[in-house]
């Protein structure tokens, strides 16, 4: 009976795991920027093939293209020809700088695919770091002339709407551009809102994200109303918010409003590392808000997520950032590195082969079209219209005035043909702001 038993314990231990529950938990973790985690879950089932593929794009985004690259190889070997391998395989090696060895496998990857812009784009770079310049720019421009495509297709009508209710900022946060900023005050009046409203509509917009390069839009004195009325014409309204203009009395009304989603902007885990990074507001205090939030919302319709953005060792600071969280019962955090604001915020290393400051690593990236500028415009609250309705916050993108003409007509207009052009080039040096951004890189 005894062995009969420790048979059974045996077999029970050495039960092979099941990839479809792997590759479930891996997909969870994923998704939830646990990037290292989901890589640990998938290594239970090494040899497996759809495990090991997943496994090595997983690394390859953490920066192990090496590592990356002895498991395209194993799949290979499993499933010869298997073409997202192969491509998967060329951008492992184009990251350790061996792109010539990269060219044989996206060779027949575009007589296969020849609409993926995913294969022209990396065969472009391919192309170009291994010395055939010329032979990467028609590879590079297909890949920019697929991603404008769709626009063009919509008659270049924006499908999504950033507005800024408030120009005014009570904070002077250290991954923003505000060092920049000509103006900080002035509030959207009503009747520029409702000309929002109405050209939305008519554009066929079902998408409001209530953000800009400047301004917290809850120290406007109407938001309410403003967020109710266009939850009221039927939009899906976001909004984007650093948390520290709330009372009980606010929160208990922003939970009845309806919002898509709110994004309550955070980073830290004691006073010292948050208030270095969002200087001019208390740790304490905004925690709190924070925390009420997150409550309030929770069984409503608006989902609440934290933004976690973080400039120095930021992948420490983020990781510290959601574990203090995670201690608070908040786990929807999305944690991102600080972008450069447009150029207007140094930070990282300064890629020569781009001329620009960034975090990410882009050195082995080139320009494409921002996918911002194609599919939203950025109203200010004088209803002057940007191409950038992410980080322009003195109008240097300036496309028309929502109170002149109509959205179509703005977006169709000289201004925006004007960068536009300069996207489907691929080089928009000339372009204020957009010729120092890293966004449109990695």
């Amino acid at each position: 009976m005894y062995h009969a038993a420790a048979m059974k314990l045996a077999k029970k231990k050495t039960k092979a795991p099941d990839p479809a529950a792997i590759l479930a938990e891996a997909l969870r973790l994923a998704e939830g920027q646990l990037l290292n985690e989901a890589a640990q879950v998938l290594a239970k089932a090494d040899g497996h093939p759809e495990c090991d593929y997943r496994r090595a794009g997983l690394l390859l985004m953490l920066g192990q293209a090496q590592a990356a690259e002895s498991l395209y190889r194993r799949v290979l070997t499993a499933l010869p020809g298997h073409l997202d391998t192969m491509v998967g395989l060329a951008g492992s090696l184009v990251e350790q700088g061996r792109a010539a060895e990269a060219l044989p496998l996206l060779e027949p990857a575009i007589q296969l695919q020849p609409q993926s812009g995913r294969i022209h784009y990396l065969a472009g770079i391919a192309l170009d770091e291994a010395g055939q310049s010329e032979a990467a720019r028609p590879h590079l421009a297909k890949a920019r002339a697929l991603v404008i495509a769709p626009a063009e297709r919509r008659q270049l009508v924006p499908y999504e709407l950033y507005v800024q209710l408030s120009r005014r900022c009570n904070l002077r946060c250290t991954m923003c551009g505000w060092e920049i900023w000509k103006d900080n005050s002035g509030f959207m009046e009503d009747d520029v809102f409702e000309r929002v409203i109405a050209e939305g509509k008519a554009c066929g917009i079902k998408t409001m994200h209530v953000l800009a390069g400047q301004g917290e839009p809850f120290l406007h004195p109407r938001i309410f109303e403003m967020l109710e009325r266009a939850v009221a014409e039927g939009f899906s309204v976001g909004i984007v918010t650093n948390g520290t203009p709330f009372t009980a009395d606010k929160i208990e009304r922003l939970a009845k409003v309806g919002l898509a989603y709110l994004q309550f902007s955070f980073a830290g885990w004691d006073a010292d590392s948050y208030e270095s990074v969002y200087v001019g507001s208390k740790f304490d205090r905004t925690l709190g808000n924070l925390k009420a939030i997150h409550h309030a919302l929770e069984g409503t319709v608006t989902r609440f997520a934290v933004k976690a953005v973080a400039l120095g060792d930021w992948q420490e600071n983020l990781r510290k950032t959601k574990a203090f969280l995670a201690s608070h019962g908040i786990t929807d955090v999305w944690t991102v590195p600080a972008n450069n604001f447009g150029g207007s915020v140094q930070c990282g290393t300064f890629h020569q082969r781009h001329e620009l400051w960034s975090l990410k690593s882009i050195d082995h990236h080139r320009l494409m079209p921002c996918r911002l500028f194609l599919k939203a415009v950025g109203i200010f609250c004088d209803g002057t219209v940007t191409a950038c309705g992410c980080y322009d916050s003195n109008a240097q993108l300036k496309i028309g005035n929502i109170m002149e003409q109509g959205l179509g007509e703005i977006r169709r207009g000289e201004s925006y043909g004007t960068i536009l052009a300069a996207f489907r080039d691929g080089d928009v040096r000339h372009i204020p702001m957009c010729g120092k951004c890293d966004d449109p890189f990695g």
